[in-house]
C-alpha cells in the first residue's frame, strides 16, 4: 500500500510537471506571436514603395494599385480645343497638351485657359517636321523656342516635351544629349489612339474605331493614351473614351514635373 506520505510527494511532483509544462507553452506562444509581429512588420514595410518605384508604378491605396491613365493631346491648339476643355472639365479631368509654337501663338487664349483649368502644358515644337528636327537636328532649339513662347503666354516654363511622330527612331544619341543637357523631358506614349488616320471618316465609324484603339491597349495600371484635339473626329470620340476608360476602372491624371517617370521609346532614365 503507498503511505499519505508518498501519494502528497507524487501530488507535489505531478503539479511542478504541469506547471513546467504550461510554462514552456506559453513561452512557445508568445515567441511565436512575436514572431508572426516581426514577420508582418518587415512585409508591411517591404510593400511600402520606395522614391523609384513610385516612379514606376502609381500608388497603392488599401491595398489596391491604382489604374492611373493620361489623356495626351498633340499639335494643338485648334478649333476644337476649346469643346476638348469643355469635355474635360464637364467630366472633372486634367489631361496634357502639347503644343506646336506657332498654334500657341495663335489660340493664347486657349493656351491660358489650359493652364488655368489645372491641365499641364508641354512643347510640341515649331516646325513638326521630321527632316529639321532631326535629320538637320534642330529639336531642341525648337523645343526651346516653344517653350519660351508659352512662358510668355502663361508664366509658367515646362520642361517635357513630346517628339513629333515619337522619339525613335529620330531622336538619336546626340539629340537625346543634347536634350538632356537642356533639361527637358520626354513622353512618347503606351497607347495610341490612331485618331488622325479617321479625318476623312464619318464619326460614326471613326468614333468607335479610335474607342475600340484604345480600350483594347489600356491594359496596364498606368498608361499614357496619345490623342489630338485638332481633328473633329477626335472631339467626337473624347465622351467615350473617358467612360470606356472609367469602366476599365482608370483615374485620371494630368503630368506633373515633381512626378516625373521616364516613358521614352529608347529607355533613356536621363529623359
Amino acid at each position: 500500500m503507498i503511505s499519505l506520505k508518498k501519494i502528497a510527494m507524487l501530488a507535489v511532483i505531478s503539479t511542478s510537471v504541469f506547471a513546467i509544462a504550461a510554462g514552456c507553452s506559453n513561452n512557445q506562444k508568445t515567441a511565436s506571436a512575436a514572431s508572426e509581429s516581426k514577420t508582418q512588420t518587415v512585409q508591411e514595410v517591404a510593400t511600402i514603395p520606395t522614391s523609384n518605384s513610385l516612379k514606376e508604378e502609381p500608388m497603392k491605396y488599401n491595398g489596391q494599385t491604382r489604374k492611373v491613365v493620361y489623356l495626351t493631346f498633340d499639335d494643338g491648339p485648334g478649333p476644337y480645343t476649346a469643346k476638348v476643355l469643355d469635355v474635360l472639365k464637364q467630366n472633372n479631368i486634367k489631361a496634357t497638351f502639347f503644343l506646336i509654337g506657332s498654334h500657341a501663338e495663335q489660340y493664347k487664349d486657349l493656351v491660358q485657359r489650359e493652364v488655368k483649368e489645372g491641365n499641364y502644358v508641354g512643347m510640341h515644337s515649331m516646325s513638326h517636321d521630321y527632316k529639321k528636327l532631326y535629320v538637320q537636328g534642330s529639336f531642341v532649339s525648337e523645343m526651346t523656342e516653344d517653350q519660351q513662347i508659352i512662358k510668355n503666354i502663361t508664366g509658367t516654363e515646362p520642361h517635357l516635351v513630346r517628339p513629333p511622330y515619337g522619339s525613335m527612331p529620330g531622336l538619336n544619341q546626340q539629340l537625346r544629349d543634347q536634350t538632356a543637357n537642356a533639361h527637358l523631358k520626354v513622353w512618347d506614349w503606351t497607347v495610341d489612339s490612331l485618331d488622325w488616320k479617321y479625318n476623312n471618316v464619318p464619326t460614326d465609324k471613326s468614333v468607335p474605331a479610335i474607342v475600340q484603339n484604345v480600350v483594347a491597349e489600356a491594359k496596364g495600371n498606368r498608361e499614357v493614351v496619345l490623342m489630338h484635339d485638332i481633328h473633329p473626329q477626335s472631339l467626337a470620340a473624347l465622351p467615350e473614351v473617358i467612360k470606356a476608360l472609367k469602366d476599365k476602372g482608370y483615374e485620371f491624371e494630368a503630368y506633373n514635373e515633381q512626378d516625373h517617370f521616364s516613358l521614352n521609346f529608347w529607355h533613356d532614365n536621363r529623359l
